[in-house]
């Protein structure tokens, strides 16, 4: 899965004969996305409505940190969350401490790719992304 975002201003080509991005420091975040997609049999495939609706966390709360400040998530059932129901508190969280992170200078818009979520000592989630 990668995360999809879009920002303020242009993104700027981090040196000459790189395709490496970078996000300008003054620019701010408009929208972000987390496509969920699988890698299988040497490709990507989006996931299933029905892959959606699978149980990925069977608690009724998450905490979740990505790279800035932790944000509390309730399940939309009140019990468990989906994947649909992750993928949202991950796009929220994103939306909400994604402008915390610096790379070059501004807004971390090249480490996109969802590595997975690590339990913490404090019993909260760390968001694993990387490029």
């Amino acid at each position: 899965m990668s995360l999809r975002i879009r920002l303020s201003e242009p993104t700027e080509q981090i040196a000459e004969g790189l395709m490496n991005q970078k996000a300008s420091p003054t620019a701010t975040i408009k929208s972000l996305k987390l496509h969920p997609s699988v890698f299988e049999n040497d490709d990507l495939r989006d996931l299933t409505p029905e892959e959606m609706d699978q149980v990925a966390f069977d608690e009724p709360e998450i905490r979740l940190r990505g790279y800035g400040d932790e944000v509390r998530h309730r399940a939309p059932d009140g019990k468990r969350f989906t994947v649909r129901d992750l993928i949202a508190a991950i796009e929220a969280t994103e939306l909400k401490t994604r402008h915390q992170s610096e790379w070059f200078e501004g807004i971390d818009t090249h480490h996109t790719f969802f590595e997975g979520i690590r339990q913490q000592e404090d019993g909260s989630w760390k968001i694993r992304w990387g490029s």
